[in-house]
């Protein structure tokens, strides 16, 4: 029991992974205001907005954008 309770505990975070498209010149970050490292990314801001909506209840976030060094230009 007590190994279930560990096990669900470290499932039942409140993030989730994203997939990032890498063919953009931005992504939006989304950042507890008390934090340091994002919870989550996006290409779009309207999905980061979303992820703010769904998280909250828990958390005070930013949506800051930042240029994607990893795209190199458009094709």
């Amino acid at each position: 029991m007590k190994k279930l309770l560990i096990l669900v505990s470290f499932v039942s975070g409140c993030t989730s992974p994203q997939i990032l498209k890498d063919n953009s010149d931005y992504l939006y970050y989304v950042i507890d205001v008390n934090g340091t490292e994002p919870d989550a990314s996006f290409v779009e801001r309207k999905d980061a907005e979303k992820y703010v909506k769904e998280f909250a209840e828990f958390h005070t976030y930013k949506i800051i954008k930042a240029e994607n060094y990893t795209y190199a230009g458009k094709d």
